[in-house]
């Protein structure tokens, strides 16, 4: 072998050693040392995409997030117009969540092809996740013209469909995508959820255990499958199941917090630190269980949304209530630990609440604030006579998957007509033209207390709300608040929801009444139902 060669060779080996030795101390949370041998691996060999990678993932580990999209921008600037680099290149950019520049590769791909598959299907993922449904739709449409086979193709369409509420067709696509590529877990995932959210579950549960016979780790698949497990009233399985929701980044904040999450351990003498998971809603839920925490453990630390802290230590004066810092996720960067254990809230659930008799028939309630209430009961006095009934009907997130679960104020002409009724506003969101138009149209009054945000104003919310002798919502923030205060609460929902744990109520909240709404619902007779029922109630 010639001098020259070996010398080759062994630069070649030199390089292959620095980039190892880059990811493995990328492993080991080492990034500061990984971005010096990236740096290394990338002078002798620009094009590296291993390399450039890791380089862009340990900058941004090391909160230098700016110069990796910098860096990867001056990469693209220089990579020629031609296809594979810029698919690789384009990888790169998902890896770290640079979809900007990848969907500006995956065009620049298709001037060169108008024609290519894998960058038609790219680019539609790219623009359906940032909201462009249709565009997407009409990309992978024409991915199908060129390809009947294109099995990822039809996989991507399902999902927009799906997500379209589109069911029917998006089903096909899915069934289609399944035939043509039978061994993608992720195929099987998302058709999974779509079932879930269609009321199919023992149907989603079978495709969900194909999943997982196809990728037995998969985190996405087995937080579906503890959902489907919860909501078929398999509660133990689900809840042994849920802390998969984090790992696969569906349940949030995600705070590691290593070798100080709680499993069940006693106790005793012991503080323990239950944070907010998910919105204002799912926080009043899990809620239920801190009284039960309480009377567990030495001390108990609840770190909740700001606008929450004050009527939660009202509720509970035995515990230490603060607001939840963005920047103590449990990676390093939490400072003092002043806790034996920590949790989020539906993990805390997870161990208090293993089946059915574990709820309380009589929980204790959240406790709104006296001067408040008072203030509310005065406007209310303005107001005439009669049962005060508060109403909630949608939700600031309003896709057409979600929209399914909810109706309009119009809706509730016969909720108004109960004799002497004064109906509240409850709902969080700009009612304004919605409520001028039901007294243009129909002479109806949806009474608004003035100057009150029932959005960043918790503790209004709360006062009012607890004014209330009944509360009609769905599945949103108002309809868990009056729940929590103890307000008898009519909450229509999906029929299977997994937070009912396979019954037909909300074992956490004792005063709800539910109905079940889905896309077989008949909309009109379900309000006729719950107005009848609002009436006797509130007549006694």
């Amino acid at each position: 072998m010639s001098a020259l060669k070996k010398r080759r060779e062994g630069d070649s080996g030199t390089i292959r050693k620095k980039l190892e030795q880059g990811l493995r101390l990328q492993a080991q949370d080492r990034h500061a040392e990984a971005v010096s041998r990236f740096r290394k691996v990338l002078a002798a060999q620009p094009d590296d995409k291993a390399a450039l990678t890791g380089l862009a993932r340990s900058l941004i580990a090391t909160g230098r997030s700016q110069e990796a999209v910098e860096m990867l921008d001056g990469v693209a600037a220089e990579t020629e117009n031609n296809e594979q680099p810029l698919y690789e290149l384009a990888q790169v950019c998902l890896a770290i969540q640079h979809y900007r520049l990848a969907e500006k590769l995956y065009e620049r791909v298709l001037t060169i092809t108008p024609d290519a598959p894998v960058a038609l299907v790219n680019l539609a993922n790219l623009l359906d996740e940032r909201g462009e449904a249709q565009r997407a739709a009409d990309l992978l449409s024409r991915t199908l013209e060129l390809d009947p086979n294109a099995a990822d193709a039809y996989a991507s369409l399902g999902r927009i469909l799906a997500n379209a509420a589109q069911f029917d067709d998006a089903m096909i696509c899915y069934r289609r995508a399944i035939e043509l590529k039978p061994n993608s877990p992720t195929v099987y995932t998302n058709f999974a959820a779509m079932l879930e959210s269609i009321g199919r579950h023992d149907e989603a549960l079978k495709i969900c255990e194909q999943a997982l016979l196809l990728k037995p780790d998969c985190d996405a698949t087995r937080w579906n499958l503890a959902r489907l497990l919860l909501a078929t009233g398999h509660i133990e399985a689900g809840w042994d199941m849920y802390g998969f929701g984090f790992a696969c980044g569906q349940r949030l904040p995600c705070r590691p917090f290593p070798g100080l999450i709680w499993e069940g351990e006693d106790l005793t003498g012991k503080t323990i630190m239950v944070w907010r998971e998910q919105g204002i809603g799912d926080d009043v839920i899990f809620s239920t269980c801190y009284t039960d925490l309480i009377a567990r453990a030495g001390h108990v630390i609840i770190e909740t949304n700001p606008r929450l802290v004050s009527l939660y230590r009202r509720t509970w004066p035995e515990a230490t209530v603060r607001a939840e810092t963005a920047t103590s996720t449990g990676l390093e960067n939490y400072g003092d630990v002043d806790f034996d254990f920590t949790a989020p809230a539906g993990m805390a659930a997870a161990l208090l609440r293993r089946n059915l008799d574990a709820f309380p028939a009589e929980p204790r309630f959240l406790v709104p604030d006296p001067a408040r209430v008072a203030e509310c009961r005065a406007w209310l006095d303005t107001l005439g006579s009669g049962p005060v009934i508060g109403l909630s009907w949608s939700s600031a997130v309003k896709t057409s998957l979600r929209s399914r679960l909810y109706t309009d104020l119009n809706d509730w002409k016969e909720l108004f007509a109960i004799e002497g009724a004064r109906i509240v506003n409850l709902q969080y969101t700009d009612v304004t033209e919605e409520a001028a138009a039901l007294q243009r149209d129909f002479g109806m009054t949806l009474h608004r207390m003035p100057g009150l945000d029932l959005f960043n104003d918790i503790e209004g919310a709360a006062a009012l709300s607890a004014c209330m002798e009944a509360a009609v919502a769905p599945s949103s923030f108002p309809a868990t608040l009056a729940a929590g205060l103890g307000v008898p609460c009519f909450h229509y929902t999906a029929p299977r929801a997994w937070t009912k744990l396979g019954t037909d109520r909300l074992p956490w909240f004792p005063t709800m009444r539910c109905y079940a709404l889905d896309q077989t619902t008949d909309r009109s007779a379900l309000i006729e139902r719950i107005a009848v029922d609002v009436a006797a109630f509130v007549r006694g």
